[in-house]
């Protein structure tokens, strides 16, 4: 039974989830919250340690709560979704280069934030809207790209941005 409490342990910690930590974030900002004092803040957080408030919380966040919000988009204490990854080979295909990362957060069940940074230290948010088995990815609401879920991104035009 221990061998088997262990793989079940190890696989959930090896599933790459990377949610918001609602529990933990609570425990925080209570501890935050609790007095004004700094030294009463830091007997508050060595009081919760001391008890494994904060390793408890962990524990359940990484292994319930941040599951739930990996598999249903959002976390059910704090309601936010989670910033994924975006392959750097798929947002080149939208025609952009010195790339550092893209990552999208999930706002509704059709609609995300596309945020992409360049190695420039440059910025940019797009709004992605799903119809069906189609998005839209577009720039200060003008139409930026168009694609369909499963397949390429298609360029629709590029509304005056210079990539």
């Amino acid at each position: 039974m221990k061998k088997y409490f262990c793989l079940f342990g190890i696989s959930m910690m090896l599933t790459s989830c990377m949610g918001t930590m609602g529990l933990s974030g609570k425990v925080k900002r209570f501890n935050l919250e609790v007095t004004e004092n700094r030294w009463g803040r830091e007997g508050w957080f060595l009081g919760l340690h001391l008890i494994w408030v904060y390793r408890i919380c962990a524990v359940l966040d990484l292994l319930i709560f941040n599951s739930v919000e990996f598999w249903s988009g959002t976390n059910p204490l704090n309601g936010k979704s989670p910033l994924v990854d975006v392959p750097l080979e798929q947002v080149k295909k939208m025609g952009f280069n010195d790339i550092d990362g893209a990552q999208i957060k999930k706002i509704s069940s059709n609609e995300a934030k596309l945020f992409i940074d360049f190695s420039n230290g440059d910025h940019v948010t797009f709004d992605v809207i799903r119809t069906g088995d189609k998005y839209t990815i577009s720039l200060m609401g003008k139409q930026f790209f168009e694609g369909q879920i499963g397949q390429n991104v298609q360029e629709a035009q590029y509304a005056g941005v210079v990539k």
